[in-house]
């Protein structure tokens, strides 16, 4: 195994995977990517918010990108600590879009050998992935998975 793909959205279980990552990593000596993938489906507007004028809407949406983006900067800085204390280097990658496609696109796109991801995610507001995303992500990635529980 040359390259592991780590998905990670700032969850406790995306924590366990990075645990385990690190485990592959120590024992393979392979190169790390971590990947967070932020879904901008996620910055809804309110009913109030959808009456304002075009400008304040464009502000409102590039301010809560700007937002995300901070928090999923935070997300992959988190994960690395844990490759750190072992003195690993890594890659961090922040994408766009549909988690499940994006994860499973990157993998494929940039040759990695296997996916590590966490059997579930965040919910509610800060959700990031899903339950569901890892499901996606193993029905659809033509690269090898590993689902941490």
């Amino acid at each position: 195994m040359r390259k592991l793909l780590l998905a990670v959205d700032g969850s406790k279980s995306s924590h366990k995977a990075a645990m385990k990552a690190v485990d592959l990593a120590t024992a393979m000596d392979c190169e790390i990517t971590i990947i967070t993938v932020l879904d901008l489906s996620s910055l809804e507007l309110s009913e109030i918010q959808s009456y304002r004028p075009i400008d304040s809407l464009e502000e409102l949406i590039r301010r809560n990108k700007s937002e995300l983006q901070k928090s999923g900067e935070h997300i992959l800085e988190e994960a690395e600590k844990h490759f750190k204390e072992k003195e690993i280097e890594v890659n961090k990658v922040l994408e766009y879009g549909d988690p499940a496609d994006m994860i499973c696109e990157y993998a494929e796109n940039n040759d990695f050998d296997i996916i590590v991801l966490a059997d579930k995610g965040m919910g509610g507001v800060k959700r990031f992935f899903l339950g569901s995303i890892s499901d996606k992500v193993i029905r659809h990635a033509k690269t090898s998975v590993l689902v941490v529980k």
